[in-house]
């Protein structure tokens, strides 16, 4: 088990929403705070001792319906 001095001082972690389906319009729905706390992979760095420091929902560029959520974890 890595000691917290192994660890790295920040973590970026990446998300998607799902897909625009075919036929439908592109409806992206961005990320909420509840959302991202509640993702087991950020689940685990919170409990490693890291704090959320920010986040952002960036449209897909290759399809205008998907967010790419980027999520920013510090230690304190």
């Amino acid at each position: 088990m890595p000691t917290p001095a192994d660890l790295p001082a920040t973590k970026i972690l990446t998300f998607l929403s799902p897909g625009t389906e075919p036929g439908q319009p592109p409806r992206p729905i961005p990320f909420t705070i509840a959302e991202i706390l509640a993702f087991p992979e950020v689940k685990a760095w919170l409990a490693k001792g890291y704090k959320l420091d920010s986040f952002d929902n960036k449209l897909s560029p290759k399809d205008p319906g998907q967010v790419i959520l980027l999520v920013m974890l510090v230690r304190p």
